[in-house]
């Protein structure tokens, strides 16, 4: 192991995952702002929704009486218009997707500066710098990970999936489970079918954020190397790539199936017109959630780049996160090198 990559040695007093998420929750102002951005995005959503609303039940439903859910009555009613309503909010939709797709890759390459450059303070500073820094290398990532998820979906819910399993396996032609004798292996199948897509699109999203990660220690651009080499590491040591981060998946899962508890517990007691408590903790818990989804998926970047530091072999030519001067969020410069030569 390289000194560049020694602060993300294994610590033998914490697990890596448990290590990773005390690491990014010392950086409060940079997961704050990560949060804010995907209630920003919401909020561009929700917002035509609310003034819909404001228009729709004025002076047409009691106050309160729709408090606690849309009931039938109302849906039947403004069928129509809530139609229209879904349809000037799709592409709208779409485009915010895209949108979150593209600041993932942003937030992304911050949080890998943040971890990885040794300047102290200013971490918002870094992170702004660390995303547009990889923003470009990360991109390309992005589009190997999406046409990873289109061939993962194809094969699980297309033609290979029809003429193997359906056809070969269980003699079922073209995918019409009625000729099979029974209707608890035609579930089985179904429920087969949805686990090795819903592990293939872990396995995609794991393989991604190690992809990044090796690219921003090495500090190099070819994301279909990286991409190679990350899938080795993972066949290579499946227990020490993926237990992190399904420890991060399982802490993330207990948060929200809490709030979640907490959000019927809430939505049943909501009371008459003008008590907002429960409106505020409704709120409240839906900030929570986002806050901790994006803290641990900044997580499982520190968790990556511990994995790499421990298991990939460092590159012959110097270490570009070593020792170095330079202002926060800048340039940085080697002291002593070959290359420069600092005066202190």
């Amino acid at each position: 192991m390289v000194d560049g990559n020694a602060s993300f040695a294994e610590n033998p007093e914490h697990p890596v995952w448990l290590f990773a998420l005390r690491k990014t929750l010392a950086r409060a102002r940079v997961w704050i702002l990560a949060s804010m951005f995907m209630v920003l995005l919401a909020l561009v959503v929700s917002t035509p929704w609310l003034a819909w609303f404001r228009e729709l039940i004025a002076h047409r439903y009691a106050p309160g009486s729709l408090i606690r859910g849309l009931d039938e009555v109302f849906r039947t009613d403004t069928a129509a218009r809530c139609a229209g309503i879904e349809s000037s909010t799709r592409s709208t939709g779409a485009a915010l997707a895209l949108v979150a797709m593209l600041g993932g890759a942003f937030t992304a390459g911050g949080w890998l500066q943040v971890f990885l450059e040794r300047t102290p303070g200013r971490s918002l500073r870094r992170f702004f710098y660390g995303g547009s820094r990889f923003f470009f290398r990360f991109l390309r990532v992005l589009v190997l990970t999406l046409l990873a998820l289109h061939l993962a979906g194809w094969l699980m819910y297309g033609a290979p999936w029809d003429w193997l399993v359906h056809g070969l396996l269980f003699g079922a032609p073209e995918g019409n489970l009625e000729v099979l004798s029974s209707e608890l292996t035609a579930r089985r199948i179904g429920w087969c079918q949805d686990g090795l897509y819903f592990a293939s699109v872990a396995l995609i999203l794991v393989w991604g954020i190690y992809t990044r990660s090796r690219m921003a220690l090495q500090d190099t651009t070819s994301a279909v190397w990286a991409g190679i080499c990350s899938s080795a590491l993972m066949i290579a040591h499946p227990l020490r790539t993926l237990v992190p981060m399904g420890a991060l998946f399982a802490a993330q899962a207990v948060v929200l199936v809490v709030a979640g508890y907490f959000t019927n517990t809430t939505q049943a007691r909501l009371g008459t017109p003008g008590d907002w408590a429960g409106v505020l903790v409704l709120f409240l818990l839906t900030i929570l959630c986002l806050a901790w989804r994006t803290i641990v998926r900044a997580a499982g970047y520190h968790a990556a780049l511990q994995v790499n530091a421990q298991l990939v072999r460092p590159l012959s030519r110097p270490d570009p996160w070593s020792k170095s001067v330079g202002g926060p969020g800048g340039p940085r410069y080697p002291v002593g090198g070959d290359d420069y030569e600092v005066s202190l």
